[in-house]
C-alpha cells in the first residue's frame, strides 16, 4: 500500500488534483448573443460518459461479450440568469431553430441548420486568480489557466429546457438548465495551452 508521502509525491508531479469549478465552455453566437457570455454565465457542466454495448456469444464452451455499438449520455449545463434574460433569450433563439410555427403549423427543422459543435475543456488550477463579489455571486479572474483535457460534443442541440422557478425569498438567483443530446463525442487536442485568461462566475469561493 502508498504511503502519504509517496501518495504527496505522486500529486505533486502531476500538478495536484484536477478542481471541478476549473472549466471553459465553447458555444455558438445566436441571437445576439456570443459564446464566451455563455461561458462566463455557465455554472455547471458534465464531462459526457460513453457506454459500449454488447452482445454475448458464445464459442464452444465459453460465453463472452463483444462490442456492437455504443451509446452516450446528454449532456448537463446549468447558467445563471442575468437581469436582460439573455440566457433564456439564446436557447430561445435556438430552440425556434428546431421547432417553429409556418402558417400556423407546428414544423421540425432540418438537423442541419440546428446543430452545433460544443467544447468542454477542464482547465488546470490557474496561477493566480483575481476576483469581487457582486451581490451573492462571485466573480474570478483566472490568469494563465491551461486545457488539460477537452472534449468536442459533435451536431449538439438542446433537447431539454428546464422551468425557471421564481420565489419571494430575497437574493435568489435564477438558473437555468439546458439538456443537449448529440451525434457523438471526442476528445481534441489541448491547443489552448496557456490560455491568458479565464473569467469564471461561481457561488462559492475558489479553493
Amino acid at each position: 500500500m502508498a504511503g502519504i508521502e509517496e501518495l504527496k509525491s505522486k500529486l505533486i508531479s502531476k500538478g495536484g488534483l484536477a478542481m471541478s469549478n476549473q472549466f471553459l465552455v465553447e458555444l455558438p453566437s445566436m441571437g445576439g448573443t456570443d459564446g464566451r457570455t455563455l461561458n462566463v454565465l455557465c455554472k455547471e457542466v458534465s464531462l459526457p460518459g460513453k457506454q459500449i454495448l454488447t452482445l454475448d456469444q458464445t464459442i464452444g464452451m465459453y460465453q463472452e461479450k463483444i462490442a456492437n455499438g455504443f451509446a452516450s449520455e446528454d449532456v448537463s449545463m446549468t447558467f445563471y440568469v442575468p437581469n436582460d434574460y439573455s440566457t433564456k433569450k439564446y436557447f430561445d433563439t435556438w430552440r425556434s431553430k428546431i421547432l417553429y410555427k409556418d402558417n400556423g403549423a407546428l414544423v421540425v427543422g432540418y438537423k442541419k441548420d440546428y446543430v452545433h459543435d460544443i467544447v468542454i475543456r477542464q482547465l488546470k488550477k490557474p496561477v493566480a486568480r483575481f476576483g469581487f463579489d457582486l451581490g451573492p455571486l462571485d466573480i474570478n479572474f483566472d490568469v494563465l489557466g491551461k486545457s488539460i483535457y477537452s472534449v468536442k460534443l459533435l451536431e449538439a442541440f438542446p433537447t431539454s429546457f428546464s422551468s425557471i422557478q421564481l420565489s419571494n425569498e430575497s437574493d435568489q438567483v435564477v438558473e437555468f438548465n439546458i439538456q443537449f443530446s448529440y451525434t457523438d463525442w471526442v476528445t481534441v487536442d489541448n491547443e489552448k495551452e496557456g490560455l491568458l485568461s479565464k473569467i469564471g462566475l461561481n457561488l462559492g469561493k475558489y479553493i
